[in-house]
């Protein structure tokens, strides 16, 4: 009986809790002298009466009106109502249970005058006010932990995404650049100054848009002008350090152990960086290595990333592993400065080592009519990586209008691998046509030699703009494979060894110029040209020996598997368009493009093949508001790896051939981009489509003979691809409590022949994947984090020689963060894989569940103790399945699988203190 009181109770009083939050007040703001003009995103601040702390605020909407809900009952409130170029306007408010909903009708504001005079009341500032082209949010009005860093204050502001990996959106626009006191600050860089910069050192954060990409690309229309973000200081930063060092151990001889440090005084930053783990784990995540590693001041021109925590920047691996289980180190060192006359300059150096261990089994099941070929491959591959990166950049800002950017890049690199593969292929009764064991020994080396230059001017008549660039690259990659095999083959008895070494050495050249030029002829119309070519030379010299039973040297040439092929040419692109843009929301630009390409191919043996052609191609771009259509067209030649008439025999039950006779291929595209944040309702949401229409394009036909496949590329038309989706999400916010919801759904579809054994069929291969998040955050104490994808895959042919294909894969992944008690994080991962292909000793069903606690201690938390275990319910593997073809290709993994680890990670961050002495770790 007292537990039911008790409850009562509760629900009573909940409910009258939630009876004294629903008052509201509503109103149009206009003005004064002109009633038909409406205040648009002006600021309306709610005080309590008597208080200075903000209980809430809203903006007026595009026609003046705004409405705050949930005040509660009984209050009385003062109204702040602030809009760019007016007075201050206040009103006080009080809500009744007789009159809980206040209309307070039309509030005329009057346009401020310059009195200078006028007293300004510190603690009425208003949370945000518009301007034109400015957003100003006053800090002091987003409180924050005072540990917070400017992230967290960012997370608070209205109209503000961050995502996972650290990228900032504003009402939907990407944020390009964060500055200081209107000065950059280490280049731009966003997350040296979110993630380091303390929150209470800032004053007022200023989004304004970034007028340099406007005029770089007068195309841009409005929702696609990116952001920048000023931060205003209450004091001066000059100089300070920063960074984290952490080291870990764990069972079965596991470690882990590096550092980051950033030292910085002005505008010079020096990075360091070192790490070690046999954990196939990165050194450090992606976010470390931008913001304190320099990159993204020094600049990010390539990124690979995937599921499993391996990236590669600009082609430099920090350890970690896509598959297999690795042993990875590491280090280098980036050095940015700026010079007072506007020079930056930036040199890095990095090195990395990997010592990769992976085993998989692959199972890959062709449909033939009524048999199958069924290939079943057990591979074990041990190999050593060694990457030299050394670059630099200098940005050289000559004059407000023009810049001049050059950038020279070194990589060496060598891959070392001795891969040993058991494999067998059977029929469709079970039958076990053949076997293969096979041992390649690969030594080769994957080096880079590159300059870019760019260079672009603006003119003082607006619109008008020059750029002009080259980008020259030279790669010679040989390439050393020992090769030893066994073949056995049981239809017709028979076995085949193998012992051989393939010397290929591949050499490419190429130079890229480029240029644009912009021409406003009218208020409405714009003339834009691009000139680019390529300067072709690419060589690939194979040559085949046999082992000589005599010294056991490979000394016998043979000259069937041995020839070089040389390519060089040129091809030239040009496109002229003219935009024009029809009222406020709508521009249409019409042109065309010429495309030239001219290839010269020789050969050892055999005639040169010369190549010409050329063709003219209407293009089109039509932006509509938040809507970009886009309609092109280009040639691409084949690699010079696929003119190589040698077949590559190191699998001999899979054999490549190349051919000389392919040309290049003609590909039309049609784009489709459109992306909405409403800042209003917190809902933002995108439509995307790429579509790809191929004449010539390459495919490969396959020959099958007694389960030994002969694979030749050739050209082919009616080729098309269409990658697509749809995503969108909402956010909630109820006092402390935040939720985000998101939908998506991304089709991918190819439409491409397949031939086997000289039998050929249109082959459509469908992917589907709707998808489904949410993510619940209680006032940083608690958060939920759940997201579902389900991956639909389908295969269509039109030939009954082949069988349609079809499997689903289930993903979901859970994610729990407990922050308590105090200085306590709790925190687990639970993800599940489960898939419809039912193989014997194949994982349908991966469970990946990861859990840890750590705990903070020291000043600011600087210091954290944190244990983990990773894998809990030792899945062991990864799993990757696709359909190609006529196949359904299905890999399988090794993975670490279950272990726990301690680690300790001291974070260093000195803004604006003393560095040096007894207080820190290191001296500046």
């Amino acid at each position: 009986m007292k537990k039911l009181l008790l409850s009562v109770t509760f629900c009573f009083a909940f409910l009258n809790l939630l009876a004294q939050k629903n008052g509201s007040i509503t109103g149009i703001l206009a003005d004064s002298a002109n009633h038909k003009t409406t205040l648009n995103y002006a600021t309306v601040s709610v005080y309590k009466a008597g208080d200075s702390v903000l209980s809430t605020y809203k903006l007026s909407d595009d026609k003046g009106t705004f409405k705050i809900n949930n005040l509660a009952i009984g209050v009385k409130y003062r109204l702040i109502i602030t809009a760019w170029q007016y007075g201050t306007f206040r009103k006080d408010v009080a809500l009744t249970i007789q009159k809980p909903a206040i209309d307070l009708g039309t509030l005329y504001l009057s346009t401020k005058s310059n009195d200078l005079n006028e007293i300004v009341i510190t603690a009425e500032r208003p949370p945000v006010i518009v301007r034109k082209d400015t957003i100003e949010f006053n800090a002091e009005s987003f409180k924050t932990l005072p540990s917070a860093v400017v992230e967290d204050l960012l997370k608070k502001l209205p109209g503000v995404q961050i995502a996972e990996d650290g990228s900032i959106q504003v009402n939907g626009k990407t944020v390009s650049k964060i500055l200081v006191d209107g000065k950059e600050f280490f280049g731009g860089d966003q997350q040296i100054a979110t993630k380091n910069l303390p929150a209470n050192i800032i004053d007022k954060v200023q989004v304004v848009d970034d007028k340099q990409a406007k005029r770089r690309d007068p195309d841009l229309a409005a929702a696609d002008i990116p952001q920048i973000i000023n931060l205003k200081l209450k004091r001066a930063i000059k100089k300070g350090a920063f960074g984290k060092l952490y080291a870990g151990a764990g069972i079965k001889n596991l470690y882990q152990t590096g550092g980051l440090m950033n030292f910085f005084r002005d505008t010079t930053q020096v990075s360091m960086l070192a790490y070690g783990n046999n954990i196939n784990q990165p050194g450090f995540n992606p976010n470390d290595v931008q913001r304190i590693g320099g990159f993204n001041r020094s600049g990010v021109n390539s990124m690979m990333m995937s599921s499993g925590g391996y990236f590669e920047f600009n082609g430099i691996s920090f350890g970690g592993s896509s598959s297999g289980i690795q042993t990875s180190s590491g280090g280098g060192f980036n050095f940015n400065t700026m010079t007072k006359k506007g020079l930056k300059i930036n040199t890095q150096y990095f090195f990395g080592k990997s010592d990769n261990l992976l085993e998989r089994l692959t199972n890959t099941n062709q449909t033939l009519g009524a048999d199958r070929l069924i290939t079943n491959a057990n591979e074990n591959t041990s190999a050593l990586i060694l990457k030299h990166n050394i670059r630099g950049k200098i940005d050289w800002q000559i004059d407000s209008l023009t810049q001049l950017t050059i950038e020279p890049v070194v990589i060496l690199s060598s891959n070392n691998a001795v891969s040993t593969t058991y494999s067998s292929n059977s029929n469709a009764n079970g039958q076990l046509i053949n076997t293969l064991q096979n041992l390649n020994d690969r030594n080769a080396s994957n080096n880079k030699y590159q300059l870019i230059a760019d260079y672009s001017k603006d003119f003082i008549k607006a619109g008008r703009s020059l750029n002009l660039g080259i980008d020259a690259s030279y790669n010679p990659n040989p390439v050393l494979t020992y090769n030893r095999s066994n073949s056995r083959f049981f239809l017709t008895p028979l076995s085949t060894d193998l012992d051989q070494l393939r010397n290929n050495s591949i050499e490419n050249f190429r130079t890229y110029i480029y240029s644009n030029f912009t021409e406003p002829i009218s208020k409405n119309l714009n003339f834009k040209i691009d000139l680019s070519g390529n300067i072709i030379n690419n060589e690939n010299a194979l040559g085949t020996f046999f082992r000589n039973p005599a010294n056991q040297l490979y000394d016998i040439i043979v000259p069937n598997l041995t020839q070089t092929v040389k390519q060089t040419g040129f091809k030239t692109n040009a496109n002229i368009s003219f935009r024009y843009k029809i009222g406020k929301d709508l521009s249409v630009q019409p042109g065309f493009v010429q495309n030239y390409i001219s290839l010269n191919n020789r050969f050892t043996t055999g005639s040169d093949i010369n190549q010409r052609f050329n063709f003219l191609w209407p293009t089109l771009t039509v932006k509509y508001k938040i809507l970009t259509i886009n309609y092109s067209a280009q040639f691409t030649e084949p690699n010079v790896n696929y003119l190589q008439p040698v077949a590559d025999n190191t699998n001999a039950l899979y054999i490549r051939n190349g051919n000389p006779n392919l040309i290049p291929a003609r590909t039309q595209s049609l784009r489709l981009n459109m992306y909405k944040y409403d800042p209003k309702s917190l809902i933002n949401y995108n439509l995307y489509g790429y579509g790809n229409f191929t004449k010539n394009g390459i495919i490969n036909t396959t020959t099958i003979n007694n389960g030994v496949q002969v694979v030749t590329p050739i050209n082919a038309s009616g080729i098309y691809n269409f990658y697509g989706g749809a995503n969108g999400s909402k956010d909630f916010k109820i006092n402390k409590t935040t939720l985000k919801a998101g939908l998506g759904l991304w089709v991918n579809f190819d439409h491409s022949p397949v031939i086997i054994n000289e039998i050929r069929s249109n082959a459509d291969v469908y992917y589907i994947g709707p998808n489904g998040n949410f993510r619940v955050n209680f006032n940083d104490f608690l958060e939920i984090n759940q997201t579902y994808s389900v991956n639909l895959n389908r295969s269509r042919y039109d030939d009954s020689f082949y069988t349609n294909l079809s499997y689903n894969t289930h993903n979901s992944t859970s994610e729990l963060i407990i922050r308590y008690p105090k200085k306590v994080v709790f925190e687990t991962t639970y993800a599940l894989t489960v898939n419809g292909q039912q193989i014997a000793g194949y994982n349908n069903n991966i469970k990946l569940w990861n859990a840890a606690v750590t705990y903070l201690f020291l000043k600011n938390d600087r210091a954290q103790l944190k244990f983990a275990v990773n894998d809990i319910l030792q899945s062991n593997v990864r799993r990757k399945i696709s359909i190609t073809g006529n196949s359904i290709i299905d890999s399988q993994s090794n993975n670490l699988g279950r272990y726990g680890m301690v680690t300790l990670t001291y974070n260093i961050q000195n803004f604006g203190q003393k560095v040096g002495g007894r207080q820190t770790m290191f001296n500046f």
